[in-house]
């Protein structure tokens, strides 16, 4: 009887975090940016095009990066065939820099959209655990790096409670505000989406004052 309580409760903690896990936004670069507003015809052109590039150099490190990213822009809309792609040539960009932080923390964040792919709830977990150790690392060695806050506070926002990373989403984009008060140069897009973020966290903490504040400033951005 006890065996099929833990079965069953497996299965009900399987089903949460697969629903709760869903496709975090990623803070994409500008070359990422380029790559993302494309068709899906142009994106599978572009693939082609670095596959070639790395069928003549398989250590051609800016080639891996971008089919990485292509495919995780691919598995928004298939998790289950691209986050895996996504996966496997990030850490193959990794392995040859292990110095890009950003392409560090891409390759946490979509490691963890890999609990998506099964239903074994010990698998979800250790991709879960190894993504945010991923991008925990990307944090401390480049810690003023927007993308690579970007990335992370989304993810951690977008991750079920039970998994306590809410408060690394909110220090993330209170780190990110205090980088836009010292850069004015930063885009309009980021100080909206920075300051809404925060209104909204601050919203459900219950932290009127605050909310408000970001929310106003997310108006005038």
């Amino acid at each position: 009887m006890r065996k099929a309580h833990c079965v069953k409760g497996g299965a009900i903690f399987c089903l949460f975090l697969t629903a709760a896990l869903g496709l975090a936004p990623v803070a994409w670069t500008q070359g990422a940016h380029e790559l993302q507003g494309m068709s899906d015809i142009q994106l599978a052109e572009k693939i082609s095009e670095f596959q070639e590039r790395l069928n003549q150099n398989p250590a051609d490190y800016e080639a891996l990066k971008a089919v990485g990213i292509a495919y995780s822009i691919k598995a928004n809309q298939d998790v289950k065939t691209y986050a895996p792609k996504a996966v496997e040539f990030l850490t193959r960009a990794h392995e040859i820099d292990t110095k890009d932080y950003e392409t560090m923390c891409y390759l946490g964040s979509f490691t963890t959209m890999m609990a998506r792919t099964t239903l074994n709830p010990v698998k979800k977990m250790s991709y879960v655990n190894k993504g945010t150790g991923f991008m925990d690392k990307a944090v401390r060695k480049d810690p003023d790096n927007i993308s690579v806050r970007l990335t992370r506070a989304f993810n951690s926002k977008s991750l079920p409670s039970f998994l306590e990373r809410g408060h690394i989403a909110l220090e993330d984009f209170e780190h990110l505000a205090g980088l836009i008060d010292k850069n004015p140069g930063v885009s309009q897009g980021i100080k909206k989406t920075v300051y809404s973020n925060l209104a909204e966290l601050y919203g459900k903490a219950g932290d009127r004052e605050k909310a408000d504040r970001f929310s106003r400033l997310a108006e005038n951005s």
